[in-house]
């Protein structure tokens, strides 16, 4: 039955359009996750720095001065504020409030009472008596008396007071006599004791019956309560009371002596109360500019004052009005990092996490200024030589340009500079927009990019630590020329080693957290790299031992690679690295590979086709479980299944075709593929380029720079034709140039020498390699059957 071919067309096109739909899935789904994983870094971003740039600031306007202290320079207002000098106002407040006077209350109605009381004992101590006698019919005793003004009258009376006065009948005499005591007595001012009064000065006096206030000296009119009675008593002696009068009604007059002054001291706080609030607030004004200390100078109460004032005015000032500011500010900078970062990965793909990575090493570098800064704050205030108790000097030694070399290790310097532009707005939001500062942060992330950007050494780093440190010595000279600053040799010259320090501390720290984030985010550095091209890793060691021709083809692959990758811009040192450790998977069974044959014997010629092709495939699984055991990298890793892609193992499918019937459909073709994938990536296809070329290239006999063209053309077509780049982003104008890079290399490795003198080698009959097969009937470029 013929096929139609119309309906083959149709089902082809149905299975493209599948597969276009399939991709545009992936892609949507990828994209949204994408987009997602934004969304929570940004948030992410925004929440850890909130407390850096919206709380209160680290760096302070003017430096911290404690009063004793010796100026070290000239301490100038960086700008124009107003503020009020708290503890000014709190001074004058309490001198208002001690001009206040503290209130006693003179109550002139105490005499009255004692006066009616005692006139009242006198009345009701004479009806009292006739109440006893008539119910008595007899005079009345003491007791009967003293408990009948007691528990009736509600009278406090001794019975030796009721005796006295039942024997005299009550005489008004008597009554007068006391009358004239109370009234001598309890005009002055009497108080309770002199320890309710307060202080030594002067006092108000208010009279509470008529609210009349008069200034006195306590001390001069007041009469504490127990020198008034005694008082009471002598003058009762003086009015020429009896001595049984005296015994027997003196306890009484004593309890009608009572205070008629007491503070008031309710009235006396609300008074000072009003009397600070009537105090304005003192409002200092700074003109910027303004010299408020001179160099040399000794730091007063006053100045050390107003200094703090002027640091918290600016705090609060700064932290009240930018707050919103500051926030749209990191909105704009959050959102053109993320754009730069879109447009990045449309042309670099690989970089899948690199807002993530931006936004780690941005929180990180901007957390440890201002750890450093908190440290030398804290730390230098125990200093007590000048200048090292200036924590202004230490400013220099933060290590502000780790991020940028962490960004430039880690991805490249493109995204260095681009990470610098980010970085410096977000350091000098913290720092106040200190313009010095912001100068030295951006000269110093710059030498930092500089320093590493060629790392192909292990002494890098340190290297690059030196010349930041060295950048940063220069800035502090420039910037300190710039503001016409007259320091001292000595001041300059640690501002200087502080400067040198913190690069050696910025090496000290990238060194420390580059592997953190090589893990974190899984991405392949060049210090990495220069670890693995080391050839005595354990691994290469093992393969050299092992494979030894396998071991011979990788160094050969990875020249070739190397090369091809500097030629369209491609990571040659990840080629030539990815290179050593493509084929690890053949040591396991090396002696199936016809490059580690070395006894004639070849395995192959007692397995079937289908088998033989099983082997060499299973190298590509077996090299990736090794390599995984082996801690390579993921990027390394993906090298080894790729390099193949799903190319076909020619040799051995055309071995099954002879075998079988030519006109049988058993030969399967998918049974004599590798596995996949295809090469993702340039560097992928390349290493698939070089090694089919390097493996052809040892079976030309006349290896001229002709037959390498050819050669290098017939591959790169076979490969194109088979579709093996498909899923890569490599360019014909690419391919053009690594086969041009391949020619000069190969012409390199494989070139024709001199005749030795004396040494006629041709004559010297060749002895063949015992088990070596006939090339006739294989194609030129595969005489040598190639995994």
């Amino acid at each position: 039955m013929t096929p139609d071919p119309s309906r083959s067309s149709r089902s082809r096109l149905s299975i493209l359009r599948g597969r276009a739909e399939a991709l545009r899935t992936r892609l949507s789904d990828a994209s949204e996750g994408l987009l997602a994983s934004r969304v929570v870094w940004s948030i992410l971003f925004l929440v850890a720095l909130a407390p850096l740039l919206l709380g209160p600031r680290i760096g302070s306007a003017l430096p911290h001065l404690s009063t004793g202290s010796i100026v070290q320079e000239d301490v100038v207002a960086p700008a124009s504020l107003e503020f009020e000098d708290d503890a000014t106002t709190r001074e004058i407040g309490e001198a208002a409030r001690r001009a206040i006077l503290p209130v006693y209350d003179y109550d002139s109605r105490v005499l009255d009472d004692a006066l009616a009381a005692l006139h009242r004992l006198f009345v009701e101590g004479r009806v009292a008596r006739d109440a006893v006698r008539g119910r008595a019919g007899g005079p009345a005793t003491r007791l009967e008396l003293a408990r009948e003004l007691t528990e009736r009258r509600g009278l406090a009376l001794s019975s030796e007071a009721a005796a006295l006065l039942e024997r005299t009948q009550f005489d008004p005499e008597t009554e007068q006599r006391l009358s004239g005591v109370l009234r001598v007595v309890l005009r002055q001012r009497v108080i309770a004791s002199r320890a309710l009064l307060e202080g030594t000065g002067p006092v108000t006096l208010r009279d509470v019956r008529s609210g009349a206030e008069t200034r006195d000296d306590p001390f001069a009119v007041v009469v504490p309560l127990d020198e008034a009675r005694h008082g009471a008593l002598a003058m009762l002696r003086e009015a020429g009371a009896p001595q049984p009068e005296q015994s027997a009604l003196g306890p009484l007059l004593s309890d009608l002596v009572t205070p008629n002054v007491a503070p008031n001291s309710a009235l006396t706080e609300t008074r000072r109360q009003e009397a600070a609030g009537r105090i304005r607030p003192l409002i200092v004004r700074v003109v910027k500019g303004t010299l408020m200390l001179r160099r040399g100078e000794v730091v007063s109460e006053a100045a050390a004052r107003t200094l703090s004032a002027f640091n918290r005015a600016r705090e609060a000032a700064a932290s009240g009005r930018s707050l919103l500011g500051n926030l749209l500010f990191m909105l704009l900078l959050l959102f053109f990092m993320a754009r730069y970062v879109f447009f990045y990965q449309k042309s670099y793909r690989k970089e899948r996490h690199l807002f993530a990575l931006l936004v780690v090493v941005t929180v990180v570098g901007l957390f440890l200024d201002r750890g450093f800064l908190w440290l030398y704050e804290h730390l230098v205030v125990t200093f007590k030589v000048s200048p090292y108790a200036d924590p202004s000097f230490y400013r220099t030694m933060v290590p502000m340009a780790a991020g940028a070399m962490l960004v430039t290790l880690l991805v490249n310097p493109r995204v260095g500079m681009a990470y610098v532009l980010f970085y410096v707005p977000l350091f000098g939001m913290m720092m106040e927009w200190n313009l010095e500062l912001l100068l030295f942060c951006l000269v110093s992330n710059l030498a930092g990019i500089y320093g590493v950007t060629t790392y192909r050494q292990r002494t890098a780093l340190i290297k690059a630590g030196l010349a930041l440190g060295g950048a940063n010595g220069v800035s502090v000279m420039a910037l300190q020329s710039v503001v016409g600053a007259s320091l001292p040799a000595t001041h300059l010259l640690f501002q200087i080693l502080c400067g040198f320090a913190g690069g050696i501390l910025v090496a000290v720290l990238v060194s420390f957290l580059l592997p953190l984030l090589e893990a974190m985010f899984n991405i392949l550095t060049d210090v990495r790299l220069l670890e693995l091209s080391n050839l005595n890793n354990p691994l290469l060691r093992r393969l050299a031992v092992e494979a030894p021709g396998s071991y011979n083809h990788s160094v050969i692959v990875g020249t070739l690679a190397e090369a091809a990758a500097e030629s369209i811009g491609a990571n040659a040192l990840f080629c030539r690295v990815g290179a050593y450790y493509h084929d690890i998977g053949k040591m396991l069974k090396p002696d199936y590979y016809i490059e580690n044959q070395r006894d004639g014997v070849n395995r192959h010629d007692t397995l079937s086709p289908q088998m033989s092709a099983l082997v060499i495939a299973s190298h590509v699984k077996e090299g990736y479980e090794l390599g995984r055991r082996y801690g390579l990298p993921k990027q390394v890793l993906d090298i080894i299944p790729q390099h193949h892609g799903t190319r076909k193992i020619n040799y051995f499918y055309q071995k099954a075709r002879r075998s079988e019937n030519p006109e049988s459909d058993e030969v399967q073709e998918s049974d004599f593929r590798y596995p996949g994938p295809k090469p993702q990536t340039r560097e992928a296809a390349i290493f698939m380029l070089s090694d089919s070329i390097e493996a052809a290239a040892r079976t030309l006999e006349d290896p001229s720079p002709a037959r390498f063209k050819g050669l290098i053309r017939r591959i790169i077509s076979d490969v194109v034709l088979d579709d093996q780049f498909d899923e890569c982003d490599l360019t014909f104008s690419d391919l053009d140039k690594i086969s041009g890079a391949f020619l000069k290399t190969l012409g390199s490795i494989y070139h024709h020498r001199i005749d030795y003198p004396g040494f006629e080698f041709d004559k010297i009959p060749e002895r063949p390699f015992r088990g070596s097969r006939s090339h006739e009937d294989l194609p030129s470029h595969l005489k040598r059957w190639r995994s």
